[in-house]
């Protein structure tokens, strides 16, 4: 409803001022035209949707006309008075266009340097026949976290609008129910998306809430944005797809190993918690991790469960599954280590067994032991990488992750807002199902949630230990989950970086033959 709005505006006021140039700018040159083409198009005088008659005469009669820039790229609206509506990326292409207003829309999600380096100054004031005023700036967004650059630029603007007695700032908020106060929402709506979102991404896009970091929490937005830099997440094909044999459309590298993790749950329900999976890699010879791809699953029960991560573990050619294997996680091992069979795809998977590579054990040996002397099958795959949590060794991972979050050698998907819009400027994704497009896009949604997740915990450091704990109707097995993923990328980096610290064909004894002359001195 707010690009409505703006759009209507930008029109009104190239009516009302001859000459006027308005810049609509965006994060994407698609997203930018749609202001143009979508709202004041086809909303305003479009000959189906127009909603107004005297707005779709005057188009007809060519004093309004729409049409493409130079390049063929960007959209832009002329009027009979001189006035023009434009459209530019917030990017290079965007420094030759001057403009006297400029609408942002999205704008958390562009880049403040962009902005000011590229849109701020081509901005130049407004003269008509002695009409005279400053250039003006607009600005569109949906609440995101505080440690966004808007953020800042929006409380400056509310402070401004108060003390500033030369120049005008003004500013409006909304959320939804504002929209159902004016009828653009409905109270069902607001009930079922209440029902079916989360706390936080409610709060978010909803409320119309800033969310930020409590006081002492143990994570930060800006180390977990600064590393959503993933846009290819890792799908795992449906059983109709396989069954199509549809290509998997990821480049398998050897140099890179692959693991899943789990935080499992059996009872279902909203309170409870979801089994969350997580599929990542890290690369031998960088030592990066990635993770490229997050689900939950709720209500379903163990047997169900081993063959979900069995096929997602083949599908993605992974050589470890990382759990925690008490409670109902105890249980689900002796299922693992049978062979299981995918009714769905009739395919048989592998039994299972402990992985016993000591450099990548977690558990004691006597736990480790115990494992081994439960296993069914004894010549099962060596995968398993079982975890026992106690209150040092979450306490251990927990601070595992903080630090390569602020080391950066973690690398997330990105936001899904932002990869929506990445997507949409692909034609090939106009042609998509509602379906398919959701499809596409819930791995970056689930990796928002687990951010949410991470940052939204209690942290209590009692005795040198650091516990962390959700709120009542919060979950955190997205966090758990990555949680394990970390830990474990930590072993499988210290046993990297050995191999190549020993290896026998970079090692060159001649280059060390002085030592012996020294020790003879």
């Amino acid at each position: 409803m707010k690009s409505f709005t703006i759009a209507n505006l930008a029109n009104d006021l190239a009516l009302l001022l001859p000459g006027i140039q308005i810049a609509v700018t965006a994060m994407t040159l698609g997203q930018a035209n749609k202001i143009l083409n979508d709202k004041i198009g086809e909303l305003l005088c479009g000959d189906k949707k127009g909603i107004s008659p005297v707005l779709k005469q005057m188009r007809k009669e060519g004093y309004i006309k729409f049409g493409k820039d130079d390049t063929g790229n960007g959209a832009v609206v002329t009027y009979g008075n001189g006035s023009k509506i434009f459209s530019v990326l917030c990017g290079e292409g965007g420094r030759c266009n001057r403009s006297n207003i400029t609408i942002t829309d999205e704008a958390a999600l562009i880049k403040k340097k962009d902005y000011d380096a590229i849109i701020e100054p081509t901005l130049e004031p407004y003269n008509f026949n002695g009409l005279f005023f400053e250039p003006k700036q607009i600005f569109m967004t949906s609440a995101r976290t505080k440690d966004n650059w808007f953020y800042t630029h929006l409380i400056n603007t509310v402070n401004q609008h108060y003390i500033n007695k030369k120049a005008k700032y003004n500013f409006f908020a909304g959320d939804i129910f504002v929209a159902v106060a004016n009828k653009i929402q409905t109270k069902k709506q607001y009930e079922m998306r209440k029902k079916n979102t989360d706390d936080l991404t409610f709060e978010e896009e909803y409320m119309n809430l800033w969310l930020g970091e409590k006081e002492g929490s143990l994570y930060k937005y800006d180390d977990f944005h600064k590393a959503q830099v993933l846009e290819k997440a890792f799908h795992i094909r449906n059983s109709l797809e396989y069954l199509e044999q549809k290509e998997i459309k990821y480049d398998f590298k050897d140099d890179e190993i692959r693991w899943l993790t789990m935080d499992i749950a059996v009872a279902g329900g909203r309170e409870n918690d979801n089994t969350a999976f997580l599929l990542g890699k890290i690369n031998q010879s960088t030592l990066k991790r990635s993770v490229e791809n997050v689900s939950t699953e709720n209500g379903m029960n163990s047997l169900k469960q081993v063959v979900l991560l069995k096929r997602m573990f083949y599908e993605y050619k992974c050589s470890y599954f990382v759990y925690d294997t008490t409670g109902v996680g105890n249980a689900l091992y002796d299922s693992l280590t049978i062979e299981t069979y995918d009714e769905e795809r009739s395919v048989t998977y592998p039994a299972w067994n402990v992985c016993t590579d000591k450099k990548l054990q977690i558990v004691s040996d006597n736990v480790l032991n115990d494992k081994i002397n439960r296993t069914i099958t004894s010549n099962g795959e060596e995968v398993i990488i079982p975890i026992v949590g106690t209150s040092t060794l979450n306490s251990e991972m927990f601070l595992a992750l903080r630090k390569n979050l602020q080391d950066g050698v973690i690398d997330f998907l990105k936001d899904d807002t932002e990869m929506e819009l990445i997507l949409s400027e692909d034609s090939r994704w106009l042609l998509k199902s509602s379906e398919e497009r959701a499809d596409s896009i819930l791995p970056f949604m689930q990796t928002r949630y687990m951010v949410n997740e991470s940052i939204s915990l209690d942290t209590e450091i009692s005795n040198n230990v650091v516990k962390v704990k959700e709120k009542r109707s919060a979950t955190k097995d997205r966090f758990m989950a990555l949680v394990y993923f970390n830990y474990f990328s930590n072993k499988l980096a210290n046993k990297y970086s050995q191999e190549d610290d020993y290896d026998d064909e970079d090692f060159d004894a001649s280059a060390w033959s002085f030592l012996g002359d020294v020790c003879k001195v």
